[in-house]
């Protein structure tokens, strides 16, 4: 089961690293991608392992799964932060537009970026069971954008 999960996790990651335009972002996805592929590989190792070197292993994964959980806020914040600039940039577009139809358009586009923003903040804070529809949610307003 956990193996599933961590190949999927690690999947997930890779997927985003290749959508990924911003080469800051692109860095921080690459270090979250090498922690997770380490935790993976240290959950195998401990599932294979003989009972005294477990203790061993389990150490080397809590260290692992920390450096996962800090690579994984970093990205956060950092996608957050590109969330919000992003949101600027589209204001500051409509406030130097002169044609209506522009100005529409832009204002169309703001509130599609806004929506991708929620959407992004609700699934980092969302359970489990809750994800699979707020990342469903997440496409198609990243498809209007």
């Amino acid at each position: 089961m956990t193996k599933k999960l961590d190949a999927k996790k690690v999947e997930k990651i890779a997927a985003k690293i290749s959508a990924a335009k911003n080469p800051v972002r692109k860095a921080a996805l690459r270090a979250q991608l090498k922690a997770a592929q380490k935790v993976a590989t240290l959950r195998k190792a401990l599932f294979k392992a003989r009972p005294e070197q477990k203790a061993a292993i389990k150490a080397k994964l809590a260290k692992a799964k920390a450096v996962l959980a800090k690579a994984t806020k970093k990205v956060r914040k950092l996608t957050k932060s590109l969330d919000k600039k992003k949101i600027a940039a589209i204001k500051a577009k409509i406030a130097s537009a002169k044609h209506p139809k522009r100005v529409a358009a832009l204002k169309a586009q703001l509130k599609a970026a806004k929506k991708v923003a929620t959407l992004r903040k609700a699934l980092f804070k969302a359970p489990v069971h809750k994800k699979a529809a707020i990342e469903a949610k997440l496409d198609a307003a990243k498809a209007k954008l």
